[in-house]
């Protein structure tokens, strides 16, 4: 396959795959796209060539689902009666629990007798979040976004909304496989392994293919757009940013010429420059949490959002930016440079505790940012 260079970048050189389309990127490995109901309009979906261990009939194992949908589950219909009808699908794999690879794994498994495989963490997390009645999701949602101080007319959109995560996601199945770190799954008589990597979520499962060099990167590694890396009312309290940074760092291990599978945009090479201008891009916003402290030394989160996303007000993605800099805050209060108070009106405000550190070199740089 030829590629095309851009932005430094080396892309696969051809065009994605249309509605109901299935097109090989690798020996038996299969693109395919799913539309979104979103700016970010579409989703990557892999078949991998796969087998029966009991007759050695011919066999797909399925990477991600979509969101669900009527429009989805038809185009999964189209693609298993048309360009995929040579094999029955088999297996599914979900890289992790968000509604667009999570999403229709309930009626896949259902509708095609499929087994599905996660790694724990994220099977229990999205079948928790499903399980959360319509007004509890949006009251707790709400206490998180009111602690951050998010206007009052984004809350009520919000709270109109219910449980947001089940709108995407139909009913989880009732079982699945746990996938474990390190893991080799034989598919296709290929071994891919598993790598766990957090940040974007508690567990996301990445596959590398050492035979045919490819990584199918899930959301961890994305070309031309960075991952959500977000605290999430129901995961108060944590900081996923040093998760997330050291994940992309271990996928640094594998070759630099890897062809990628991401779950958006294009496949890509150059997997070791992407890893780079990630770490440079939560460099930089930390950096500019930094700046925008000089002057008062106290940030509200909201104070903070529109330093980091000052374009961001729709009200639908108002809680993403909300959660990203809730990250970036909350790695700076773990490293000793913040310190985070309740004020009277149970909001939260971040105080200046001492100066960053100034980098002696760029590996410093980067162990300051895992750390």
């Amino acid at each position: 396959m030829t590629h095309m260079r851009q932005d430094g970048m080396d892309y696969l050189d051809i065009p994605p795959p249309g509605r109901g389309e299935v097109v090989e990127v690798a020996p038996g490995v299969h693109w395919i796209r799913m539309p979104l109901p979103m700016a970010l309009d579409h989703i990557n979906l892999w078949l991998l060539e796969d087998e029966d261990p009991a007759d050695r009939s011919p066999t797909w194992t399925i990477v991600d689902t979509g969101m669900a949908s009527n429009l989805t589950k038809d185009l999964w219909t189209q693609i298993f009666n048309g360009p995929a009808a040579s094999r029955r699908p088999m297996q599914l794999i979900c890289t992790h629990y968000h509604p667009d690879h999570f999403g229709l794994a309930g009626w896949l498994a259902e509708t095609y007798d499929l087994a599905v495989r996660m790694t724990d963490q994220e099977w229990t997390t999205g079948t928790l979040l499903w399980r959360v009645p319509a007004e509890e999701f949006a009251t707790s949602q709400d206490r998180f976004l009111a602690r951050h101080c998010v206007p009052r007319e984004i809350r009520d959109f919000h709270l109109g909304r219910g449980n947001a995560y089940d709108k995407g996601v139909g009913r989880p199945p009732e079982s699945f496989l746990p996938m474990e770190e390190g893991e080799i799954l034989s598919i296709g008589g290929r071994g891919w392994r598993v790598i766990t990597v957090g940040g974007h979520t508690p567990a996301q499962a990445v596959l590398y293919c050492e035979q045919l060099n490819v990584l199918i990167s899930g959301d961890q590694i994305l070309p031309q757009i960075s991952p959500i890396v977000s605290v999430w009312w129901y995961r108060s309290g944590i900081s996923p940013l040093p998760d997330f940074l050291n994940s992309i760092s271990k996928c640094r291990s594998l070759p630099q010429d890897a062809l990628v599978l991401p779950s958006h945009r294009q496949p890509f090479r150059s997997l070791h420059r992407r890893i780079d201008e990630l770490l440079d891009h939560h460099r930089d916003r930390l950096q500019e949490l930094r700046d925008g402290l000089r002057d008062t030394g106290t940030l509200t989160t909201l104070q903070a959002k529109q330093i980091l996303f000052p374009r961001i007000e729709e009200p639908a993605n108002f809680v993403f930016a909300i959660g990203e800099t809730v990250a970036h805050l909350e790695h700076l209060v773990r490293t000793g440079e913040l310190t985070v108070e309740t004020q009277s009106d149970k909001t939260l405000l971040y105080r200046q505790k001492r100066q960053g550190k100034s980098f002696e070199t760029e590996e410093d740089e980067v162990q300051e940012l895992h750390f």
